[in-house]
């Protein structure tokens, strides 16, 4: 599980407080704001290609593409044919 991700200039972590939550920095990791993600429930792994981040939770597996403020659910199966 990667600790921290880049997506161009940003950088986004799962919360350690809370493992709905993800935290996004815009400054290098200076400081840190949460990212409300509970609908989708609790963040097991966080992946990235290019600028789509992909996520694992405990209600299934997500893709976003903005920086994790909206999520769809990811098909991946689809994607094997």
């Amino acid at each position: 599980m990667a600790e921290i991700i880049y997506i161009g200039m940003k950088l986004i972590r799962m919360s350690r407080e809370d493992a709905s939550k993800l935290e996004i920095s815009d400054n290098a990791g200076i400081s840190w704001s949460v990212i409300e993600s509970s609908y989708i429930g609790n963040f097991t792994e966080l992946a990235k290609n290019q600028h789509t981040l992909f996520a694992e939770t405990s209600l299934g597996r997500f893709q976003s593409v903005t920086f994790g403020k909206t999520w769809t659910e990811y098909n991946w199966k689809k994607y094997l044919k």
